[in-house]
């Protein structure tokens, strides 16, 4: 009775979530938050909030004045009579409770708030513990040096490595649900939550057995259904078939259940055959589609699936008749002129026409037997679609030629470091009949890799060097490419930061690797690339430049040599590295999509910078436990959500630091669901460093003296800061207002930004600097794609003063 899944996704996604890194220090914890404690007790409803960007969480929501009980008397007064206890309205911050995390949000955020969630439907089963000692409360939890399994009464030891030596301390699971596990300390006092599903199966499967009467078969059915709940497939249908067997009298009232279980986990291997085509996976999404089990499954599952099977059908039929009519098409044409170069063209498309290339050719495959076009105008078609794409074909071939030779250039001049020969390759791009600098934007989304990279093993991380000659220092990183990676498909990437005293390997591998085989990264179709910011034996990050440098020439670097997309570009980190994406993350929000410090301290920088950031997104993971990371990061994150930011702060309770893989699938479901800002036609930034003087669009320079110098640091992490402030405007009348403590000034435009048709001014410090007509600017256009390496935001035009 058991419904199996096929080889290649048979690991369930519970499966993924087993391993959890261990740091290696010692580090102070966090004290507890009476106000939540308060609230929660006069408050907690169990439901589910909807953040606008599409997040759910399910939980007890419980409305709550500031993260911190001093935070909360000192900004609003006293929380206890504030409010009424059951009324949301006037409370700035949600905290959602789903047993093992207290996730806080910003209530303006939210589009949704439902406290209507019966968790009675839930199976839970308790397991009874004696606690013994409890009089000695645990408020320090540092790493894991040893962590024994759970045996089949929930119990295991937890080794801490504390300045004292070992500790060997004794836990007790004492309920399971479908969700996460409660375990208390047995003879300290320590509470905390693990995921079900961070369990092995065996091993959970042995506590669930030893809580109930394997002969009450209502009872058995119970932990199948928990298993169900759980999103454990496998061990449910597994459950089912033993129940089936030990009883046979209950074949008919398992039926609906089995018909449940074959339903959810169809839809499971489905939503697994959804992603792995979005991540341009096909191969392995072909293979699970022709093992895809089809026996009593739901009709409207069976319909996607066909609509797979035929999409990948129509796909290969198209790829087939392309080869097939170009071939026939060119011997049509008796041009000997342009023989070569159209033998050439068909020699690339053959080599590189698959799945993710064939819509260059639509506007060819759709007139191919169009009977009032010649075959030159067809191969026209074919060859200009695969160059700038198949919305910007054109039919004459002398032209769609030129923009091969066209191609060849933009690539030649991107790749070139002699900076002396920039204006005669523009000057000859330019003189090619049909190619403007419109052409060129239209071109370089589809263009080759700028930097060569061979990958001999795409499926294991490999080093790579930036070349940069411009490069101040040397900079590398290490990249982790996903499954079948293919440059003709775009990638979002993770820039992930190590901790100190680990590698970037194993950065690489908690993104993108699990034991010996593909992690979520590899499986969603993320590129990774854990850049090397730290200098060697450095312990821990503070204000450094080095660091900013090295992160930002190493995505750029990336995205000359792999198919990044550039507004989903997300900056993330453990420990010290989470410090770091504090600070990076912040100084230069127009990078990213969206940054994730797990286990780290914001920077002295911060409280200046957060401002800044209004439109970047924020997930934080951090431990109860672990130092004084909420006090730290409270005063900043409390202000981000009380202004209303989009900011996820996810605190486990009674936990430490830690790596927290727990949390990897909701990262990934959450980092799905955004991409970098449309860049602002408002901007007010405040700036403490001459490295932090790009945002968006506009870039300063020649900063006063204090600012060169830095700021002085006056104890306890902080700093005393005369910033300036850069303020930006495009008004009506296209109109560019200026306003800053810096000397210089440039600004990279496009029609998104200001109207190419109208005279633009550009004020500076109420002067006037420009009075004009923008005009498109090929070089200035690719000189910013040499440097960044962004394809996605392209200006056409630059303005310095």
């Amino acid at each position: 009775m058991t419904v199996r899944l096929f080889p290649e996704f048979e690991t369930s996604l519970s499966q993924w979530s087993r391993y959890v890194s261990r740091s290696g220090r010692l580090l102070l914890a966090g004290s507890l938050c009476l106000l939540v404690s308060l609230c929660y007790s006069l408050t907690a409803q169990a439901g589910e909030v909807e953040v606008e960007h599409g997040t759910i969480l399910r939980g007890d929501v419980v409305p709550i004045l500031g993260l911190t009980e001093t935070l909360s008397s000192r900004l609003e007064g006293d929380a206890e009579v504030k409010l009424p206890p059951r009324k949301l309205e006037g409370y700035p911050i949600i905290m959602v409770d789903d047993g093992v995390v207290r996730y806080f949000v910003s209530r303006r955020t939210l589009t949704r708030i439902n406290n209507d969630q019966d968790l009675s439907l839930y199976e839970t089963f308790k397991l009874p513990q004696r606690v013994t000692g409890r009089g000695q409360m645990l408020k320090v939890v540092g790493s894991y040096e040893n962590v024994t399994d759970f045996d089949k009464y929930g119990r295991r030891t937890v080794t801490l490595k504390t300045n004292r030596g070992m500790l060997p301390l004794l836990q007790g699971v004492t309920e399971i649900t479908p969700h996460y596990l409660k375990i208390t300390g047995l003879k300290q006092q320590w509470d905390l939550g693990m995921r079900t599903t961070s369990v092995k199966e065996e091993i959970l499967d042995a506590m669930l057995k030893n809580s109930i009467d394997p002969l009450d078969p209502n009872e058995r059915i119970a932990v199948a259904r928990f298993y169900i709940q759980a999103g454990l497939y496998l061990p449910a249908g597994v459950e089912f078939a033993r129940i089936e067997e030990d009883f046979p009298e209950y074949k008919e009232k398992l039926a609906g259940f089995v018909t449940e279980l074959r339903t959810l986990q169809s839809q499971q291997l489905l939503n697994e055959l959804e992603q792995r085509r979005k991540a341009g996976q096909h191969r392995l999404a072909q293979t699970a589609l022709a093992k895809f089990p089809t026996d009593n499954v739901d009709q409207s599952i069976l319909r996607q699936i066909r609509e797979f099977e035929n999409d990948y059908s129509h796909r290969r039929e198209r790829i087939e008749k392309a080869l097939f009519r170009l071939g026939e098409l060119e011997a049509e044409v008796k041009d000997v002129k342009n023989r070569d170069l159209l033998q050439a063209c068909r020699r690339e498309v053959n080599s590189q026409l698959n799945y993710e290339s064939i819509d260059r050719l639509g506007a060819f495959l759709n007139l191919e037997n169009d009977d009032s076009l010649s075959a030159r105008e067809k191969l026209a078609l074919a060859y200009s679609g695969w160059i700038v794409g198949a919305a910007n074909v054109v039919t004459n071939l002398d032209t769609a030629l030129n923009l091969w030779t066209a191609r060849a250039h933009v690539l030649e001049y991107l790749r070139n470091e002699d900076e002396q020969l920039d204006d005669n390759m523009i000057e000859t791009l330019s003189k090619l009949e049909g190619v403007s600098t419109a052409v060129v934007k239209q071109m370089i989304p589809l263009l080759p890799p700028i930097l060569d990279t061979p990958i001999r093993d795409p499926e294991n991380a490999f080093p790579v060097q930036v070349t940069d000659p411009q490069a101040q220092v040397p900079v590398s990183y290490s990249v982790l490419l996903p499954l079948e990676y293919n440059p003709h498909h775009t990638y979002p990437m993770i820039v992930a930061l190590r901790a100190a005293g680990s590698k970037a390997e194993t950065e690489l591998h908690w993104w993108g690797k699990y034991k010996n085989g593909p992690g979520q990264s590899q499986r969603r179709g993320y590129i990774v690339i854990a850049p090397e910011y730290l200098t060697e034996g450095k312990r821990e990050y503070k204000d450094n430049a080095s660091a900013h440098y090295a992160v930002i020439q190493a995505i750029r670097d990336a995205r000359k040599r792999f198919s990044v997309d550039s507004d989903r570009i997300f900056l993330a980190g453990h420990g010290t590295g989470a410090d770091a994406a504090f600070d990076i993350g912040m100084s230069h929000p127009g990078m990213f999509a969206g940054v994730i410090p797990i286990a780290g301290n914001s920077s002295a920088f911060n409280l200046h910078y957060w401002q800044n950031d209004k439109d970047l997104a924020w997930y934080i993971v951090g431990g109860e436990l672990d130092r004084d990371t909420l006090e730290h990061n409270s005063l900043l994150v409390n202000r981000m959500l009380r202004r209303g930011y989009d900011v996820i702060y996810a605190e486990y309770k009674g936990r430490g630091y830690e790596h927290y893989y727990e949390e990897i699938h909701r990262l990934f479901d959450w980092m799905e669901l955004h991409q970098r800002v449309k860049y602002p036609k408002e901007i007010e930034a405040k700036i403490l460093r001459p490295l932090d003087n790009r945002y968006f669009w506009i870039r300063t320079d020649g900063f006063p003296r204090h600012i060169l110098q830095g700021p002085e640091y006056v104890g306890n992490g902080r700093i005393r800061a005369r910033p300036v402030t850069l303020g930006v405007s495009i008004k009506l009348g296209n109109v560019i207002y200026v306003k800053s403590g810096g000397k210089s000034y440039s600004l990279w435009l496009n029609p998104e930004l200001v109207d190419f048709d109208k005279r633009l001014e550009v004020h500076v410090n109420n002067k006037t600097k420009f009075n004009d007509f923008l005009r498109p600017d090929m070089k200035a256009m690719l000189d910013d794609v040499r440097n960044r390496g962004d394809r996605q935001k392209l200006f056409d035009a630059r303005l310095d003063f």
